[in-house]
């Protein structure tokens, strides 16, 4: 039985629901140091990357019989480019655990907002593989600007912080490198939105 493209963009959509899960798993494993957060990630990263060839390759080939739907072709590729900074996310967790690096309150809060920011945005960009919105479109883009300032603000305030003696600069490296990273997730997910407002 041939599949449809209903079914095509709810696995989509899946694959989107699991990405943002994803981003979850590393939340707690920043906030509790949670190895079994950080495994799961592990484990629900090397599934998704599995599934993005076949996938794409399945939704090139309905766009191909529809151009309507070649604005669908590069969104199993965005999936893999956020999980690749969630890659780089998860080796950053895993040597704040290994090597007990400790962060200040106010990284903590800065890093939990952002991350919890790019979920919500995350889950937006994933419904609009099933409902082209122009609100929700909208959001992703503002927000994504949103994180795009504060994760630059946040990295100067620290390297002020750093150059007055009030981080220790293995700490700091760490959490420059998150920020990067989350402000790497964000731009992949406003691409998402862009390709499917074409």
């Amino acid at each position: 039985m041939s599949e449809t493209w209903t079914e095509l963009v709810h696995q989509m959509h899946t694959m989107g629901t699991r990405t943002a899960e994803c981003l979850s798993l590393l939340q707690k494993t920043f906030i509790y140091s949670d190895r079994d957060s950080l495994n799961h990630c592990s484990e629900q990263l090397s599934a998704i990357r599995a599934g993005v060839p076949e996938m794409s390759k399945r939704v090139a080939a309905m766009a191909r019989q529809d151009h309507a739907k070649s604005v669908y072709t590069d969104i199993p590729k965005r999936f893999l480019e956020i999980c690749d900074q969630l890659e780089i996310l998860k080796e950053m967790l895993t040597k704040k655990i290994d090597e007990n690096i400790l962060f200040s309150d106010r990284a903590i809060t800065e890093v939990s907002f952002l991350t919890q920011s790019l979920f919500e945005i995350l889950n937006a960009a994933t419904d609009l593989v099933l409902v082209k919105n122009p609100i929700l479109i909208r959001y992703v883009q503002e927000s994504e600007t949103m994180v795009e300032k504060a994760t630059t603000e946040y990295a100067t305030h620290h390297e002020e912080r750093l150059i007055e003696g009030l981080c220790l600069p293995v700490s700091s490296s760490v959490f420059l490198k998150i920020l990067e990273t989350l402000k790497g997730i964000a731009r992949e997910t406003k691409s998402i939105a862009e390709s499917i407002s074409m």
